[in-house]
């Protein structure tokens, strides 16, 4: 099996997955973002698994059910 992931730079990664494991073994660089300012993202660079995952720095912020359910009721 295989797929095609953007990444949050914009690049396009090919990943190829094993069909009985679907573990990835294969992530190329298909084709790079406009707006990509990461010096490595090469077409045809292949990258760490770790690479895939999204920036931390870009998580949202969780809101819990509590602080919604005291700001929604009437004092």
């Amino acid at each position: 099996m295989s797929y095609n992931l953007v990444l949050q730079c914009g690049c396009v990664v090919y990943v190829s997955c094993h069909p009985k494991t679907n573990i990835a073994h294969t992530r190329i660089i298909q084709s790079r973002g406009g707006a990509c300012r990461v010096r490595r993202h090469e077409v045809g660079w292949r990258l760490n698994l770790w690479e895939l995952l999204p920036d931390p720095v870009y998580w949202p912020e969780l809101e819990w059910a509590e602080a919604l359910d005291n700001a929604r009721r009437p004092a």
